[in-house]
């Protein structure tokens, strides 16, 4: 990972405590989606990568995972140890994934949501498979800001993105839901792994200006941005949205929910 890339890695340790406000909670079909399955109910063990403040974590636990969340920011750990203090059965581990030594005993399941892409490529899928037990299930969510909602706004706000530096292509529009490509394509030919499916469920998400820019203050790219910049920058975002939608926006997102079946076969690549 290139040091620009570790460094937004590590930027939302940063805003912990605005993360948990600041992003929408997954929509009730993403949390149905992971729960079936990795077949979560009372007692199934779950480890969780990258739970951030633990917006997923604490639908998990409800569901009755038994969950063991490895989070590699100390801030984002200590803000979802709060959120499932009345989960006894939760554990909220400081580390990086890649790092971590896994315990003696495989879990179940082992979910990510809109963290597994930060993690090493060439470690990532393979400490998953020895992470589970044969049969066990893996379930990634990936996020996709895509075509639709207002889509004049985002037009018109690439130009500031431009302008601070953020993106060097004049003309970028979020990608239409027909022209995403599969995320973790590897993963079909990984010899731990069997059963590889792709579910998608759509949201179109409202936001006002303050939401909106309460959402951006924890996006790893304005967390490059130096103040005043990033100041300056969000200002300029809340006034557009203010001064030319009228206050509102709507975003459309579409969530990528991969599973996949540890196979029985023992041994990884």
């Amino acid at each position: 990972m290139s040091q620009a890339a570790q460094r937004r890695r590590e930027s939302f340790d940063t805003v912990a405590d605005l993360y948990h406000a600041g992003r929408r909670a997954y929509p009730p079909a993403v949390v149905g989606l992971v729960v079936d399955a990795i077949g979560i109910r009372s007692g199934t063990k779950v480890l969780e990568i990258g739970p951030g403040t633990g917006q997923l974590s604490v639908e998990l636990c409800r569901a009755g995972a038994e969950l063991v969340a490895v989070e590699l920011g100390p801030n984002l750990a200590r803000v979802a140890r709060e959120h499932l203090a009345s989960f006894p059965t939760a554990q909220v581990v400081t580390a990086a994934f890649e790092d971590w030594p896994l315990p003696p005993e495989p879990f179940d399941g082992v979910c990510s949501a809109t963290a597994f892409h930060w993690l090493d490529p060439s470690v990532r899928f393979d400490k998953c498979a020895a992470a589970l037990r044969p049969g066990g299930a893996i379930a990634i969510v990936h996020s996709h800001h895509v075509r639709g909602g207002t889509e004049d706004f985002f037009r018109e706000s690439n130009t500031l993105y431009v302008r601070y530096g953020l993106s060097d292509q004049p003309d970028f529009e979020p990608p239409s839901l027909a022209d995403l490509p599969p995320t973790y394509p590897e993963l079909e030919d990984h010899p731990a792994f069997d059963s590889v499916r792709r579910q998608r469920v759509t949201a179109d998400l409202d936001f006002n200006s303050s939401a909106h820019v309460g959402m951006l203050r924890t996006d790893s790219l304005i967390l490059t941005l130096d103040e005043p910049d990033r100041s300056a920058f969000l200002a300029e975002i809340a006034e557009l949205i203010d001064s030319r939608y009228h206050g509102t926006l709507t975003r459309s997102y579409a969530y990528e929910i991969v599973t996949a079946t540890r196979c029985h076969a023992q041994g990884t690549a």
